[in-house]
Formats: C-alpha cells, structure tokens, sequence
C-alpha cells in the first residue's frame, strides 16, 4: 500500500495517519472537491475475507446513517483494484486533532471537569446513534477524537450493530466483539447487546480519563474479560482522592454488572453529568429499604388509662405547646407550597465569546467561572463568522447563569471560500 497513489483518480493518498487490525487510514486530498479527508482502506490481504469485508461495509453504512457533528462524517466510499486486489475504501472528515487515548498517555488523568465535558460530548454521540437504532459496541479512547476545536468526534463503527425496539442484536450471541478493558459484562457473556452496552464502555472510558487506567487490567484479554464479569469495580476515588463522591456515584453506576441498574439512556447519563459539573450530586436510583418483619408486627403500646389523669398544670403548659407545633407545622407546609429553596448559587453574566476559537472560548468561560461545551450543530445566524469560531452560544452574552454552569456554543463551518 505504501506504493498507492492515487484511489479511484481521485483522493490523493499523502501518508498514513494509523494502523488497526484490518485497516490504514491515510491522510489524503480530494482532488474534486479541494479538500483534505481521512481514506480508510482495508488491508488487501483481508479484503476477500467476507467477515472482514462485511465488518468494513457495516461501518460505511452505520456511520452513513449520522450525520452529527459529534460522529466523524463519511463523504464517500468505494472499491478500486491495487497490484490485482481489490480494495474497498471509505473517504471520512479528516479531523485534525489527537485521540482521548493520547490525551490520557500525555496527561495521566485529565483535569476532571474536563473529563466529564469529553465524556458528555461521547454521549451526545451515542444518543444520535441510539436514536437510529445504531449501538457502537466498541467505545474506547482511541476511538473519540478530540478536534483542535476542542469538538469531541466519535469514530469507527465498525463492529455497530442495528438493534430492533425491543433491544435485540442481529449479531450472532456466541460470538465476543469489542477491546477487553472496555468490555460489557453481556459482551463478554457473548449475549445480545443494547443501548447499556455502550454506556457500560463509556463509564470505563471515563473512569480512565479521570484516573489515568482503566477499570479493570490483567495479563490477557480473558483475565480482563472475567473482571468485567466478576469482580466489583474499585471507586475512582481510590485512584485519585480528591474526587468528590459524586464522581464515584455517577461512575458506578454506569459500570454497575445488571444492565437494569445502570443508566437506562445517553441523555440520561449526560443529565447525570450535568448535574456533576453544576454541583449536585446524581440522583441513585435505590428503593429505600422495607422496615425489618419484626417493626412491621410489633404490637403498639397499650392506650393510657383514661382515669390516670395527669395534673391540671401539666396540661395548661401542653396546650401553649400543642398550639405552637400547629404553627411551626403550618409554616414548614407553607415553605414547601411556596416553592421556597435554599438561597441559589451564585450568578453571573455569561461572557461574550462569539467569534473566538475554542481554546479562546474557554479562557474567556474559565475566566467568568463558567464552561463552554460544543452543542448540536444548528446553522450560525452569523454565517460571515471565520470557519472554526464561535458563531452562536446559549445563554446569550450577558445572561446571567450560576457558577459553573455550561454554555453551549455552535462553531462555524464557514463559507465554501473559507473551507
């Protein structure tokens, strides 16, 4: 392959940009179009093995299906006959960026806050994809990038599976896919997969974003898999100490062995995120405990003899008493009608950031106590706005949001000159 030029006459192969078990992806130019783009190729050798073609054709179709800015974008795809091989090709949005996989090699773990804004931006991902009946199956760090922009892009769908509404795989159940230290217990049971299978790989892949290390690690793959199964995962915390409870909380959860007591949906984990990163902890989803059979059956006290009358002056110091419990109780309804809360955080006027980068963005945020995370892609209502700034944000400059809270902005795709 290093001999390739040109594919198809069209995309100009420049140099690799990395190797996986079944593909290259090359750094290549769109002769038509004028642009760079990332060429995924399958590797000849593999390329007349129908289970490796099939993965490599389930990843065009999957990702064809989302067009989210938060999921690397297929442009294009095909076949073209190299030394007598044939060999597919898929032509991708060249993201110019780093992996969180080489963020975690060069800072060990992640500024915390942070590591929950990159997890937030995977579940946006997932909640697109979710909601096309698309699970990932294999969401790990080396498969999130994060752009210059500071856009998190989701990536490789190759092993993706289309799940019908009553959560059930067209894959086969005796067959284990996916990278073992962000395995699911049902992945390594080999059973069907869901929705929870890809939250169970990204609460691994957050707990290694905040500790430097996944999970669960052991000397082969099996040992790691039999971990996932087994054994109780250790809190972040015990990794890294000054992680509030809350980090635990929402981390365990999402790694919890019963797909029933994780979280049940990507927006609801995002939610749970969101309310990590405003200060309140994350609502656990546990019954209170019955009371004890022995409680339940215990026979009440016997009523007090009527004919024991206690004194006169007792009664007249009760009934003042009495009197203002009946007020006191009054006025705790009252506060409840009344909506009545503790005093709020404090707020402030959201900064301006229209027309910055990202890395500008979140200075300016940082600076007013708040942050700044990418939202859904809408079109710019300023669209003269230079490619990769910041054209729209909510709340809107000025507004005035409690500390800590998240502004949402929207980065320009320029103008077709600009790109």
């Amino acid at each position: 392959m290093d001999r390739l030029g040109h594919l198809s006459g069209r995309y100009r192969l420049e140099h690799v940009l990395g190797h996986g078990g079944m593909a290259e992806v090359w750094l290549a130019y769109d002769l038509l179009l004028f642009r760079r783009v990332a060429v995924k190729t399958l590797r000849p050798e593999l390329a007349a093995d129908a289970e490796h073609w099939a993965r490599f054709r389930r990843e065009v179709v999957s990702t064809a299906l989302l067009g989210h800015p938060s999921v690397v974008a297929v442009y294009d795809a095909g076949e073209d006959t190299i030394d007598g091989r044939l060999v597919p090709y898929l032509v991708m949005e060249y993201v110019k960026g780093t992996t969180l996989l080489q963020l975690v090699c060069e800072a060990p773990a992640v500024e915390p806050e942070h590591a929950l804004e990159l997890t937030a931006g995977v579940l946006e991902a997932l909640d697109h994809a979710h909601s096309h009946g698309i699970v990932h199956r294999d969401i790990k760090p080396a498969n999130v990038m994060l752009s210059d922009e500071g856009t998190v892009k989701v990536t490789d769908f190759g092993i993706a599976r289309s799940v019908d509404r009553a959560g059930t795989t067209l894959t086969r159940t005796s067959v284990v896919v996916g990278t073992a230290e962000y395995l699911s217990p049902e992945q390594a049971r080999g059973e069907q997969v869901d929705v929870r299978t890809d939250l169970y790989s990204t609460g691994c892949l957050l707990y290694e974003l905040l500790t430097g290390r996944p999970p669960f690690t052991g000397d082969s793959p099996l040992a790691v898999a039999m971990k996932h199964l087994s054994e109780p995962p250790v809190p972040p915390s015990a990794h890294a100490p000054r992680l509030p409870a809350a980090y635990d909380t929402l981390v365990l959860r999402a790694l919890a062995k019963d797909r029933a007591d994780r979280y049940q949906t990507a927006e609801e984990m995002r939610d749970a995120i969101g309310k990590v990163l405003a200060g309140r902890a994350p609502a656990v989803t546990t019954a209170p405990p019955a009371p004890p059979a022995e409680v339940r059956h215990t026979r009440l006290p016997p009523p007090p003899d009527p004919r024991k009358e206690r004194p006169v002056r007792r009664r007249r110091i009760r009934r003042p008493l009495q009197a203002m419990a009946v007020l006191l109780a009054a006025a705790a309804c009252t506060y409840v009608i009344t909506g009545y809360h503790a005093p709020a955080r404090p707020r402030v006027a959201a900064p301006t950031l229209i027309g910055e980068t990202m890395a500008e963005a979140r200075s300016s945020a940082q600076a007013r106590g708040v942050r700044v995370q990418p939202g859904r892609h809408r079109v710019c209502p300023h669209p003269g706005t230079p490619v990769g700034r910041v054209c729209e944000q909510t709340p809107s400059p000025g507004s005035q949001v409690p500390r800590h809270a998240i502004l949402r902005v929207t980065l320009s795709p320029g103008t077709p000159h600009q790109r």
